[in-house]
C-alpha cells in the first residue's frame, strides 16, 4: 500500500473547503486599532480547526468511499480512486479512517465550543452520505449546511460573533458549488446519471440551470448589501463597494466555465488554474486592501504600526 494511494484516499485536494474557518478574521474589527486579520494571536487556533476539519473531513470521504467502491467501480472518473482500483483493501481504509476521525476529534477537544461544531459536522456529513443525498436540493442543502458549520466554528476559535451575513454569503456560495457539481455530472454522465446516483432521477439540466443561476445572483445581491451595511457611511475613504464589480465578475466567470462544461464544476479547486478567477481573484484582494485600509489616510499608517508592535517585542526596560 503506497503512500500516495493514502494520501489519494484522504483527498487532500478537498481541504480547500476547511478553509472557512479563517473566513471571520476578513471582514471583523477593522475600526479596531489592530484588525482580526493583522492580530497573529488569532492563527493558531484557527491553524488549529483546519487541521481538525481537515482530518474529520477527509475520514468521512474514505468511510463514504468504503460504503461506495461498487458503485465508484462503474464511474468513469471515481473508478480511478484507490478502493475501487483495488490500490487500497477495505480493512486499511477504515484503519486509516478511524485514525484521522479521533486524531480530528482529539485536536477540537482543545476549544469546547469547537468540539461541538465538529460533531455537528460529522453528524451532518455522515446523513449526507447515508440517506440526505438521494433528495433533489435537500443534498445540496445539506452541502451548505457543512460549509456554515465550519465558518461558523472559525468565530469560536478567535472568540467573535458570527452574523447572518456570514451564513448567508457562505451558504449561497456553497448552493453554487452544489448546483454547479450537479449539473456538471449530469452533463458527464449522460443518459446513465441515475445509474450511478440515485438522485439524478429527480435532476434534470433545466432546473440545475435556474439554481445555479439564481444562486450565483443571492451571491452578489448579499455581498452588495452587506458592504452597504457596514461600510456605507465611509463611501468617500472607504469605497468597499468597488469590490462589488469584482466579484460579480468571479462568480459570473465561474458561472460560465461550467456552463461551457469545464470541469470546474465538480472539482472547484480548478478554479487556481483558470487565468481568469486567478487575476479576479488578485485584483479583489487588491481592491479589498486599498479601499479598507485608506491609503493616503493616516489610518494605514495606524494599522501598520499597531501591527508591527504586536510581532515587535518592546525593548528591555533599564534600571
Amino acid at each position: 500500500m503506497a503512500i500516495n494511494n493514502i494520501i489519494k484516499l484522504m483527498r487532500p485536494h478537498q481541504w480547500y473547503k476547511n478553509l472557512l474557518v479563517f473566513l471571520p478574521i476578513l471582514f471583523v474589527d477593522f475600526n479596531d486599532p489592530l484588525p482580526a486579520i493583522l492580530n497573529l494571536s488569532n492563527y493558531p487556533p484557527l491553524i488549529m480547526g483546519f487541521i481538525a476539519f481537515c482530518a474529520v473531513s477527509s475520514a468521512g470521504y474514505i468511510f463514504n468511499d468504503v460504503k461506495d467502491i461498487e458503485e465508484d467501480a462503474a464511474h468513469p472518473e471515481k473508478k480511478n480512486r484507490p478502493l475501487p482500483a483495488g490500490k487500497v483493501s477495505r480493512q486499511h481504509a477504515l484503519i486509516i479512517g478511524v485514525v484521522l476521525m479521533v486524531a480530528g476529534l482529539a485536536l477540537s477537544l482543545l476549544n469546547a465550543i469547537f468540539f461541538l461544531m465538529v460533531i455537528f459536522y460529522i453528524i451532518n456529513s455522515q446523513a449526507y452520505n447515508y440517506f440526505l443525498r438521494n433528495y433533489a436540493v435537500i443534498d445540496v442543502v445539506t452541502i451548505g449546511m457543512g460549509f456554515i458549520i465550519r465558518a461558523i466554528s472559525g468565530t469560536f476559535l478567535i472568540g467573535v460573533e458570527f452574523t447572518s451575513w456570514l451564513i448567508l454569503g457562505v451558504f449561497f456560495v456553497a448552493l453554487v458549488l452544489g448546483f454547479s457539481k450537479r449539473k456538471n455530472e449530469l452533463h458527464l454522465l449522460g443518459e446513465d446519471a441515475a445509474q450511478h446516483k440515485i438522485v439524478f432521477k429527480q435532476y434534470n439540466k433545466e432546473f440545475l440551470n435556474h439554481a445555479l443561476t439564481t444562486s450565483a445572483t443571492w451571491i452578489v445581491i448579499f455581498y452588495t448589501l452587506y458592504v452597504y451595511q457596514n461600510f456605507g457611511e465611509f463611501f468617500e475613504t472607504q469605497p468597499v463597494i468597488l469590490t462589488v464589480p469584482v466579484v460579480a465578475g468571479l462568480v459570473l466567470r465561474y458561472v460560465f466555465l461550467v456552463f461551457i462544461g469545464h470541469p470546474i464544476g465538480r472539482k472547484p479547486h480548478l478554479a487556481v488554474k483558470d487565468k481568469g478567477m486567478v487575476i479576479g481573484f488578485i485584483i479583489f484582494g487588491a481592491v479589498l486592501a486599498i479601499t479598507i485600509l485608506r491609503i493616503g489616510d493616516d489610518t494605514i499608517w495606524t494599522i501598520l504600526f499597531n501591527f508591527l508592535q504586536s510581532i515587535v517585542p518592546p525593548p528591555p526596560v533599564l534600571p
